[in-house]
Formats: C-alpha cells, sequence, structure tokens
C-alpha cells in the first residue's frame, strides 16, 4: 500500500475520532502532533437579528411553513408589510378563539389613563388661545379621548366654557374653568359612548409554554420557521395577545412599540407594574374570523415620502373610525391571514435593532358589523443583545 494511501486514511481516522469527541483519548490517532486542534474553545458568534427581503410591492414568494407551501405577498415596502393567506386553517382559529374565552376576556387598555391629573396644552401656534382642533388635540393626549367637533361644542355648552361664544378657548376662559369638572364631564362622557376611546376592545393572553396545547405549539413552531429569527427570542417571550372587538370596536392609529429616546427599560426585561417601554421588534397579526363589516388594520402613511407628526395629528386622520379609507394602505380582515411587519430598522453597524420605524403607525378601524377576532404575536428584542440572548433572564416571568 503506498505512502499517500496510508496518510490519506490516518487523516480520515483523525477526523472521524475528533467529530465523535475522542480528540487524545487513544494514543496515535488523534493528537496535536497529527495536526488537529483538540483543546481551542469553539468559536464565539454574535448573534444578528435580520429581516425578511420583501424585494418589492406586488412580489410574491414561496415560504414552507409546517411542511406546506404557502405564498406570501408584499403589501408594501415603507413600511415593509408582508401578507400570507391561510398561515392559519379555519380549525385553528376557531381553537385560538376558545382558548381565550376560557382563559376569559377583559377590557383593553391603553398606556395613557383617561383621569390624567397631567394635562399637556396643545396650543400649537402658541397663540395663547386654542382652538376646536387645539382642545381635540389636547384631550387626545391627556385623556385618551377622541372627540370630534360636535362632541366639544356640547362640552363648551355643558361647562359653560366658551363664554363669548367664538368656539375657541382663550387662557382667561380656561384658567375660569374648574379642571375636576372637566375631567368629571369627559369621565361620564365615554361611559356613555366607550368608541370615544382610542381603542375599544377586549383581550387574554395566551402562553404556549403553559398550555401545552399542541395546535398552539404548532402555531408558534409555524411563526419559528416564518420570521428567520433566533428562537430564543420567540421562545423566551412566547405570548399571544388575542383581541375580540364588537360593534364600533377599533384601535386608533398607534406604534406597537417605542422610542430608543424613551429613557426607560424594555417592558420584557422588567417585572411586570414597572415603568417601562414596548421593546417590539416584528409583529405577527393574525385574524381568526370574517368579519361582516369593517374591521381592516391601516396603514395611514404607508409609502409617503416624509412624515410629520404634528401635521398628521392636526389631520385628525389618527381617528380610524372617521379616516380609515384615508390611509395608504388598507388591508381588510381575512380569516386565517396572517400579516407581519417590522417596527423597527436593523442597525447595519451592530447587526441588532436599531431605531423605530415611524411609518409603522397603524390601527384597526372600527368594525361596523358583527364581531372581529384577532391574535398578535410580538418578537420582543432590546437594544441589550445579552440580556434578550440570555435564557435565564426572565424577571417579567419571576
Amino acid at each position: 500500500m503506498g505512502k499517500g494511501i496510508l496518510y490519506t486514511i490516518h487523516l480520515v481516522v483523525v477526523l472521524v475520532c475528533c467529530i465523535l469527541g475522542s480528540c487524545g483519548e487513544m494514543e496515535g490517532t488523534c493528537a496535536k502532533d497529527d495536526g488537529a486542534d483538540c483543546g481551542s474553545p469553539p468559536l464565539e458568534v454574535t448573534p444578528i437579528i435580520t429581516k425578511l427581503d420583501g424585494v418589492k410591492v406586488g412580489h410574491v414568494q414561496d415560504v414552507i411553513l409546517g411542511g406546506k407551501t404557502h405564498q406570501m405577498t408584499t403589501l408594501s415596502m415603507k413600511p415593509q408589510v408582508l401578507e400570507v393567506k391561510h398561515f392559519l386553517t379555519d380549525e385553528e382559529c376557531d381553537h385560538v378563539i376558545r382558548l381565550a374565552e376560557q382563559d376569559g376576556m377583559i377590557d383593553s387598555v391603553t398606556n395613557t389613563p383617561t383621569r390624567s391629573t397631567n394635562v399637556k396644552i396643545m396650543d400649537m401656534n402658541q397663540d395663547t388661545v386654542l382652538s376646536l382642533r387645539e382642545f381635540i388635540l389636547t384631550i387626545e393626549n391627556s385623556f385618551d379621548i377622541y372627540l370630534d367637533e360636535e362632541d366639544m361644542l356640547k362640552m363648551y355648552s355643558d361647562l359653560g366654557m366658551d363664554q363669548n361664544g367664538d368656539a375657541e378657548i382663550s387662557r382667561e376662559e380656561l384658567h375660569s374653568q374648574n379642571p375636576k369638572s372637566l375631567v368629571d364631564w369627559l369621565t361620564k362622557y365615554v361611559d356613555k359612548l366607550p368608541h370615544k376611546k382610542s381603542r375599544m376592545s377586549r383581550q387574554a393572553w395566551l402562553y404556549p409554554s403553559k398550555l401545552r396545547d399542541k395546535k398552539f405549539d404548532e402555531i408558534q413552531e409555524r411563526v419559528v420557521s416564518l420570521v428567520g429569527l433566533p428562537r430564543i427570542l420567540i421562545d423566551k417571550n412566547d405570548e399571544f395577545q388575542v383581541v375580540q372587538y364588537g360593534p364600533r370596536g377599533h384601535y386608533h392609529a398607534h406604534w406597537d412599540s417605542g422610542t430608543w429616546r424613551e429613557q426607560v427599560p424594555c417592558c420584557h426585561h422588567v417585572r411586570t407594574g414597572d415603568r417601562c417601554r414596548s421593546c417590539r421588534f416584528m409583529t405577527v397579526l393574525f385574524y381568526l374570523n370574517e368579519v361582516e363589516g369593517g374591521g381592516a388594520t391601516a396603514f395611514p402613511i404607508a409609502n409617503n415620502e416624509t412624515f410629520d407628526e404634528h401635521a398628521f395629528r392636526m389631520s385628525g386622520k389618527i381617528n380610524l373610525h372617521r379616516h380609515c379609507e384615508d390611509a395608504n394602505l388598507v388591508v381588510p380582515a381575512e380569516k386565517g391571514k396572517a400579516i407581519i411587519w417590522y417596527n423597527h430598522h436593523v442597525d447595519p453597524a451592530t447587526g441588532w435593532v436599531g431605531e423605530m420605524d415611524s411609518f409603522t403607525l397603524h390601527g384597526g378601524c372600527g368594525v361596523t358589523s358583527g364581531h372581529k377576532w384577532i391574535a398578535n404575536k410580538w418578537i420582543l428584542v432590546s437594544d441589550e443583545r445579552e440580556k434578550d440572548m440570555d435564557p435565564n433572564f426572565r424577571p417579567n416571568r419571576a
């Protein structure tokens, strides 16, 4: 047998024994003298996050989920919004609804309390006089209540605020008003007309790791396959939010995540109840039923060249009861469909989460007939990569 053949056989033995984990255990087989590095630590690779490539609006691509081929369609590139029809079967949709009803639905709330004590006067042109629109903005920002001009004129009349009848509130007229009477009026008004709140729905939180439910586990696996992110980001914070909207149910335009400019920690890094900000890199939204009327998801500023938040708020288009069809992108609710979008950019320097994408402003249009059921799955990512990738760092599950 030639020398070259003997060397080849020896090299194969070296490689096989190292793969089997027996480096250096047998004399003359796999030692450092043979050129095998048996003692070097494994290479450390910094984890990164990536986005799916939507290519362009209207692009259709195949994705394999749970052994089945689905088509994913790009609805928008700014922000990138992708749609996968029939992501869930009818049976799975009905099953998720049943689980949520068994868990118990509660009223949805937002971070802004209705009975706020911190009122920010929105005198946008600083002329010391509040126009109807400026007072509407003041109430929106301070009380999370969305009134129209007819509501405001009724409030002026009931409280005797507009003393000279010019439909504007001067500094003197405002200061002569008892703040408690304004809060009491607003509280009673939205008790009678709850659709005046920014959000009107009921919700439940479901946790696959706690449910031990086969169908839910299969849905979770499909999400993992779809998003292509480090699995720990999905499994570590595995909750799904299930939401029911009744007649006139809605959620006005909002962002799912917060900006890094907020100097508070991410909510999934603190105990429940602590002051925090949402850090939701990605949203996966599932439609769980066919809605008789309304209930679309609207992205008011999708594909705009620029975004001026002040001008947008002044336009009143944040109110999706009145301005759903004015949105640049309106996605109808269809049972079993999933839509996904990224609430943040990826920082090219770090390969991790970057700043919030303002163009993800979105909301749920009013239900005009019947009910609407959805589920949200948020992929939570903070600006602290080590904590997110540490399976033992879970303060909000303590």
